[in-house]
């Protein structure tokens, strides 16, 4: 190979790596990043439009592949009132899922939201079907309880709302080890108690 057709060839092979390079930062460019706090309001059937449930969403995102975890803070039980949950009642359920359809479609996200209560455990595919600004999504859901189905609104931040903490979720080891000692007294008790009904 001539010099001069070396030279073309190492030219024209940096050209073609600098579109590929390119053409991949476009791509990833086109991908809206949903990393971060999201409070998701899932809505019920009907025209009133009522929320039914709350749920602040903590959302980690490779390239248009999505990860994170999800508390349900609020709940709606019937026709009663939208009421807080404290932290160990709250469901935990784990996210996974990502973009949905092409990076040259229009962009949507589908989640699937798998609970793990102590109630038994269910699982929902939330979409983010319509980005209205970086910060506020429109999108719907799926429940595979019943399957039931409605509308959603994300929006960025944790509003009014707190992740619960460790001592909300679960008993303090001081409140594990007073649990402890008072079943340990009191079966100490019932035993002295039998002793002595039964020398009498």
């Amino acid at each position: 190979m001539s010099t001069m057709a070396s030279v073309a060839f190492d030219v024209l092979t940096n050209v073609l790596a600098a579109a590929v390079l390119g053409t991949a930062a476009m791509l990833r460019a086109r991908v809206p990043d949903v990393s971060g706090v999201w409070t998701l309001t899932r809505y019920g059937q009907g025209a009133e439009r009522r929320a039914e449930a709350v749920y602040l969403v903590m959302l980690s995102q490779n390239g248009v592949r999505v990860e994170g975890v999800a508390e349900c803070v609020q709940c709606r039980v019937g026709n009663g009132p939208l009421r807080p949950l404290p932290g160990r009642e709250r469901p935990r359920v784990e996210v996974s899922g990502g973009l949905y359809g092409s990076v040259f479609h229009r962009k949507r996200f589908r989640l699937l939201f798998r609970e793990s209560a102590r109630r038994q455990g269910s699982i929902a595919t939330h979409g983010m079907d319509r980005r209205e600004s970086d910060d506020h999504w429109r999108g719907s859901y799926i429940l595979s309880a019943g399957g039931r189905s409605g509308d959603s609104e994300w929006r960025r931040g944790q509003g009014v709302h707190d992740f619960a903490v460790a001592n909300d979720a679960y008993p303090s080891t001081d409140q594990v080890d007073a649990r402890a000692r008072s079943v340990a007294a009191c079966a100490q008790r019932a035993a002295t108690r039998g002793a002595v009904m039964h020398t009498a």
